[in-house]
């Protein structure tokens, strides 16, 4: 019933296509959700809260750092297969953003693993550190799995999308259980990131080689220029939204011990997969906005945001009241005595903050998509800004859900912005939900 009512955005003459898309990307969000959880019961049952703690904050360090590794290029990718009808075309832009991606993938996985024992020191945990530096092989091909999954995303062959994002997480979810259960320690849980990436890009490059989505892989240097210049514009979007999405773990480590982590982080995943519920529904917007702009047709986003905002708010609610209902039980019944009530607060506060912006989130990719990477840059600098500034205001003060309070400010930052740089870019006003020529 929830997934018939998420579906029903679609308005009916693109129904079919986009509504079998969303199911499938949602199912992908499901598998996310049950392995998060998973992950995170495994590591607290089997270890500790400070463990759990140790494993989130090298995981938001590897999200970070991925975004520099990869320096925006998918999103050019993402920006011009749409509309790229030659095929020979789009297999140079894939090619050539394949190669840059892996060589920048090697330089910053090399850094990463170098400055490992820096990270450690500067969050006063040697298991940090560790855990940092197994993360840093997932670097090397995280950016080459961003561009191959953005040009799937392009291609609107979202079933194989989805499939390969469930991939990913069930086997991080698959070695972290190894991990846990074993006598080693728990840092080297972090070797997932490198295994999974390295299974997901295979599995990827045997479907677009079969599914005949690209001719051969070859280099074409005007691309490389294309895609340095667009994804320079819009790396700053891509690194302030992963770094927003882990902020606040990182504050909290930085200020408090790795068992505060482990509790925060535990509210905080599972809000981070009801994220992905409307994160789901933004990537098989991403294609179609594209494409409105392109032709200067905005009856899609209108009706678009016209569905979502009957539907979205009330699903969420209702979802959100599921996610608090889950926290309690695993509290009390499955990991009992662990100290995760003291971050049930941390989880009502999040919850509350996402179901009042959801209908905005699924377009808040619409700067980049629409060929304006500086406006989306800029939006993200200011989402990250809020959530930094009252987290270190407000940590000192209510702990842990100082943290919580950042976040949520961080959702409306970004809803504020993306309002302002629409209006002033687009000829479509997101929050009237009409055109410049008043059609609505």
């Amino acid at each position: 019933m929830m997934l018939q009512r998420l579906t029903n955005i679609v308005p009916q003459g693109m129904k079919e296509k986009l509504g079998r898309d969303i199911a499938y990307t949602l199912g992908s969000f499901i598998v996310l959700a049950i392995s998060g959880i998973a992950i995170n019961i495994i590591i607290t049952g089997v270890r500790d809260a400070a463990a759990l703690g140790v494993f989130n904050q090298a995981y938001a360090l590897y999200i970070v750092g991925s975004q520099f590794a990869v320096l925006g290029i998918h999103y050019s990718v993402l920006r011009h297969v749409p509309s790229t009808t030659d095929s020979y075309e789009r297999s140079a832009i894939l090619g050539t953003a394949c190669g840059v991606t892996l060589g920048l993938g090697l330089i910053s996985a090399a850094i990463v693993y170098a400055l490992s024992d820096d990270i450690g020191r500067l969050f006063e945990s040697d298991r940090v550190g560790v855990a940092t530096s197994f993360a840093a092989f997932g670097l090397i091909i995280f950016p080459l799995n961003k561009v191959l999954l953005a040009y799937l995303n392009g291609l609107r062959h979202m079933r194989a999308f989805a499939i390969l994002q469930a991939m990913r997480y069930i086997l991080v979810m698959i070695v972290v259980a190894v991990v846990a259960f074993s006598h080693a320690p728990i840092a080297y849980a972090a070797i997932s990131f490198g295994v999974a990436e390295l299974l997901t890009s295979a599995t990827a490059f045997v479907y677009i080689y079969r599914a005949g989505l690209a001719e051969r892989f070859h280099f074409a240097r005007p691309w490389i220029s294309k895609h340095f210049k667009f994804g320079a514009k819009g790396l700053g979007a891509g690194m302030f939204a992963e770094f927003n999405s882990r902020v606040d773990v990182l504050v909290i480590g930085f200020f408090l011990e790795d068992r505060a982590v482990g509790i925060y982080s535990f509210a905080a995943m599972l809000v981070d997969g009801l994220y992905h519920v409307l994160a789901m529904i933004r990537i098989n917007f991403n294609p179609l906005l594209t494409v409105a702009s392109d032709n200067e047709d905005w009856s899609t986003p209108i009706n678009l945001q016209s569905k979502a905002r009957k539907i979205l708010v009330p699903v969420m609610i209702a979802l959100s009241g599921t996610v608090a209902g889950v926290y309690q039980g695993i509290d009390l019944f499955i990991v009992p005595d662990k100290g995760l009530n003291e971050g049930f607060v941390c989880l009502l506060i999040l919850l509350t903050g996402l179901v009042i912006v959801s209908p905005i989130i699924p377009f808040d990719n619409l700067m980049m998509v629409t060929g304006h990477p500086g406006y989306q840059t800029i939006q993200q600098l200011c989402t990250v800004s809020s959530n930094v500034i009252f987290a270190l205001l407000l940590l000192p003060v209510f702990g842990i859900a100082g943290a919580a309070l950042g976040t949520v400010s961080s959702y409306f930052a970004n809803v504020l912005a993306l309002v302002l740089f629409s209006r002033r870019s687009l000829p479509w006003d997101i929050i009237r939900n009409r055109t410049a020529a008043g059609r609505t």
